[in-house]
């Protein structure tokens, strides 16, 4: 897959934390979704989830699709 930002081509692997990986608009004090609108980035609480992912190492991107 090439950058839609610098047109490099991705390195393709996955997102991996010891938290979920969700999606807010603001910064929250919990490692978990907390608000209204807060998306989690695959599968449900409590399992691990490891999305694929694509990174940019020339622009410092990471790109990935969730569930």
């Amino acid at each position: 897959m090439k950058c839609p930002y610098c047109q490099q081509q991705m390195q393709e692997g996955f997102l991996s934390s010891r938290s979920p990986v969700f999606w807010s608009e603001e910064v929250s004090g919990l490692p978990l979704p907390a608000r209204k609108g807060d998306l989690l980035l695959g599968g449900k609480l409590g399992l691990v989830v490891r999305p694929r992912a694509y990174l940019c190492r020339s622009c410092k991107t990471v790109i990935t699709q969730y569930q």
